[in-house]
């Protein structure tokens, strides 16, 4: 695969990436493009692309969000919730770009990103038996969850696990 380059999601993205989700995830975990845009527009700087002369070959969506609050699919957000940890919400890689270390490096720059916002943890939750992988980054499923949580969780489909990371160091 030729080169990467790695930017910050724009609105002029949204039709690549909604493809590309489509491709990834069944339709119950399919997030709008206004949807999108809300996280976007919340955190900038967390929400990137990755581009090949091919056309886009991944993307990492988060934001920061309040600690044992994952919203849910397809939420709007909105400023104002507390900052307490980086909230993973979607990480994709093209068929075409696996295996090239594409999803460490878009996690590694986001949690750069989340680290110069003064965000020290992270959650997220692992969906279509992808716990596997989040394990291998450093994330791992808590010892308990209240029946909130799991109550949330269970909105990701029964294969979902939520999943923290305690610090954010190198990935």
């Amino acid at each position: 695969m030729d080169s990467l380059v790695l930017r910050p999601m724009a609105p002029q993205d949204l039709h690549a990436v909604l493809d590309l989700q489509s491709r990834g995830y069944p339709p119950p975990l399919h997030d709008s493009e206004a949807a999108f845009l809300s996280r976007m527009a919340l955190a900038p700087g967390l929400n990137l692309t990755a581009w090949s002369k091919s056309g886009l070959a991944g993307y990492l969506v988060s934001h920061p969000w309040a600690a044992g609050d994952p919203p849910p699919v397809d939420a709007l957000l909105a400023a104002g919730t507390p900052a307490e940890c980086w909230y993973v919400h979607d990480l994709s890689v093209a068929q075409a770009a696996r295996g090239l270390g594409l999803a460490r490096t878009l996690l590694s720059a986001g949690r750069d990103a989340a680290r110069a916002l003064g965000l020290a943890r992270s959650e997220l939750i692992a969906v279509e038996g992808a716990a596997p992988f989040w394990i291998r980054q450093g994330w791992r499923p808590p010892q308990a969850v209240s029946q909130a949580l799991a109550a949330k969780v269970a909105g990701y489909g029964p294969a979902a696990v939520f999943m923290t990371r305690e610090e954010l160091g190198d990935l």
